[in-house]
């Protein structure tokens, strides 16, 4: 019997992403929402909708409560996405016991890669190569288990790597490198296992110095068919967090990517496995390994979900995954009919709202206007509104910039022309940082690895500073060329913007600048931000013969005024502000004071009243989505008073202790 309705269980761009891959095979969808109307990147794709009060991720790991709204719907399968319940096995049995079809591998198959200690377990029983490591720490009351892990560092050497067992993405990570890190890395480590997966147990590796992490995407059907569908690059990260994937991976020796490949399907073949999966692995870059025919890889674990990534095997494979997802749950077969042969090839980049300048912590806030380039080679994943706001409910990613073309520098190219061409008016994202990458020769001329963003991060940060600071004059001119024309204005009829006709005049001239706007967006305005008004859109500047072009927003957001312009990718603001509206973020009286950098929940507080602190010590623990962030002390000084305890919900900037500065 044919899917007919599915459910998807998710949220943002993946929930677009099922809804337009069910679309082609005729499968109507149904999805969750809060406010007062759906999302309008939902709009015209999800036939019907559950409204809830409101979203959170509590909402999206009830898998009773998954079930019931897919009933609810009438629907007769269940997509899950990627994150949230995505991979666990009891929602997965609980979806077919409701006599719905699930769309993803068995949950017999989920169960055995769940526990990256019993994936270990599995790919060394089928001759798959893991690195030395300890499947399972167990973590003893005695401190036993600290022996074992120093024992462990003797014989291999440090650094040593510690990581969840249950989860990825990051999440519950350290590296350590010497004896007197061991105890609070592990302490660290098992706390925010037990915060994102509910599981604190360990595993524990030899670290690789230079690693590249790079991926097999495969795909197996329920009459024992499995292929790999060539192998992506995910190097580039932060956090232990992926912000760059592409396919197919570079530089790997012909023998290496077979070997590859083989193993993972092996590994998939040795589970039984169905639908789309990633087995992931770590290739020893160093210096000595690289230029070697057979170069060294390991398993690192299997995904077993359709990945973040996905859409840059589909661009060069020409494939739709989720659709034959979709087939392959309704009991089609894959052989002999998905391609083999990549052509081209393709990059992706992670869209987040995200300080880069500040350890990468999560920025959320609101989108004043989003305006995406389209061209050729070019496909957008948008999880945002054209006026939108990102939670801190959830992770800041907003989307994702995918380009596909001839070769690997045609694709770089065309991602830093869609992105000088991109509207994404929001206070802080990576966008600029990305670029910073893309422009970088160690990326574009060589093959990065894990290390990439560390090692680079000074010089990525003065490309940016000297390139805005030489554009800020030209910027700072285009900025009041736009001011003085016409406001955003309140309207009475909400959902539709009027836009601001004749901003510039056909060849006005600004002194030596002459510029003009060829094109202006009018976009819907989700009634949830009714009060919100703004005018995108583009336009070229002729200075001094040369020709540049540029983005701009202007908006009005809880009485400020605001003006948004994109030179080169780079971002400039001007903010007219009522008086009755303080600044946010911290104010000067605050300067001296202990402020949460995230809004998130307190985990420790490792300071009290009459406490001396050093500059860099950490005073305070908080847990944000799902990761753990340090609170560092900027200068050495006297703690006056401490405002918050363990487990209380704090906000950005929100004050978490007074202080008195040490004189110098």
């Amino acid at each position: 019997m044919s899917i007919k309705r599915v459910f998807i269980a998710n949220r943002g761009e993946i929930a677009r992403r099922i809804a337009l891959g069910a679309r082609t095979l005729g499968i109507e969808s149904a999805a969750i929402y809060s406010g007062d109307a759906p999302p309008a990147f939902l709009e015209g794709l999800v036939h019907r909708f559950i409204q809830v009060p409101e979203e959170n991720p509590a909402l999206y790991l009830n898998a009773e409560l998954m079930v019931q709204f897919a009933q609810q719907s009438e629907c007769d399968a269940v997509h899950p996405g990627f994150g949230f319940l995505s991979e666990n096995a009891r929602f997965a049995n609980l979806v077919e016991e409701a006599g719905l079809t699930w769309v993803g591998p068995t949950a017999c198959s989920i169960a055995e890669m769940a526990s990256k200690a019993e994936a270990r377990d599995i790919a060394k029983a089928h001759q798959v190569p893991v690195v030395p490591g300890i499947e399972r720490l167990p973590i003893s009351e005695d401190g036993s288990h600290l022996k074992i892990v120093r024992d462990f560092a003797r014989q291999h050497g440090f650094p040593i790597l510690l990581k969840a067992a249950m989860g990825g993405g990051g999440k519950g990570m350290r590296v350590v490198r010497a004896d007197e890190e061991v105890e609070e890395a592990i302490r660290r480590a098992q706390s925010e296992a037990i915060n994102a997966f509910g599981d604190g147990t360990l595993i524990v590796e030899r670290y690789l110095e230079y690693p590249r992490h790079v991926e097999v995407q495969i795909f197996g059907d329920s009459h024992g068919h499995v292929l790999a569908l060539g192998d992506r690059d995910c190097s580039v990260q932060r956090r232990h967090q992926k912000i760059i994937e592409e396919a197919p991976a570079p530089g790997l020796s012909a023998d290496t990517r077979a070997r590859m490949h083989e193993a993972a399907i092996r590994l998939a073949r040795a589970v039984s496995y169905r639908s789309a999966g990633t087995v992931e692995f770590l290739v020893d870059w160093s210096p000595e390994q690289r230029t070697k025919a057979e170069q060294q890889f390991y398993f690192l674990e299997m995904n077993t979900r359709l990945q973040v990534e996905h859409p840059v095997t589909e661009q060069i494979f020409n494939e739709d995954l989720v659709a034959w997802q979709f087939r392959v749950a309704n009991g089609e077969t894959i052989k002999d009919r998905m391609h083999q042969t990549p052509i081209g090839h393709s990059i992706e980049l992670r869209l987040y709202a995200e300080d880069t300048r500040n350890k990468f912590l999560p920025a959320p806030g609101p989108v004043h206007g989003f305006l995406p380039y389209h061209g050729p080679g070019i496909r957008w994943e948008a999880g945002i509104d054209p006026i939108d706001e990102v939670t801190p409910r959830f992770d800041p990613m907003m989307g994702k910039l995918v380009a596909t073309g001839a070769d690997r520098t045609q694709a770089i190219q065309r991602l830093i022309h869609s992105l000088t061409h991109t509207v994404l008016a929001i206070p802080t994202s990576n966008i600029p940082f990305l670029l910073a990458v893309l422009h970088h020769e160690a990326f574009a001329a060589s093959i990065p690895t894990t290390r990439f963003i560390d090692e680079h991060l000074a010089e990525l940060n003065e490309w940016l500073d000297t390139r805005q600071q030489k554009q800020q004059k030209t910027a700072e001119r285009i900025l009041q060329k736009i001011e003085q024309r016409d406001k955003p204005r309140s309207q009475e009829t909400p959902g539709v913007l009027e836009l601001t006709r004749d901003i510039f005049q056909k060849e006005s001239r600004l002194t030596d600048l002459e510029m003009h706007l060829p094109h202006v967006q009018q976009v819907a305005v989700p009634h949830r931000f009714r009060n919100r008004l703004a005018v995108l859109g583009r336009g070229l500047i002729f200075e001094q013969g040369h020709r540049q072009s540029f983005c701009f927003c202007q908006a009005r957001y809880q009485g400020h005024r605001l003006t948004w312009v994109g030179l080169d990718g780079l971002p400039y603001w001007r903010e007219e502000k009522p008086d009755d509206v303080l600044a946010s973020g911290r104010s000067s009286a605050q300067s001296a004071d202990i402020c949460a950098p995230v809004p998130g929940k307190v985990v420790k507080v490792l300071v009290k009243t009459g406490d001396n602190v050093k500059e860099r010590q950490i005073v305070a623990i908080l847990e944000s989505m799902k990761m753990e962030f340090e609170v560092q002390a900027s200068r050495s000084g006297c703690i006056d008073e401490v405002l918050v305890a363990t487990g209380q919900q704090v906000q950005a900037d929100e004050l978490l202790a007074r202080w008195r500065v040490a004189a110098p």
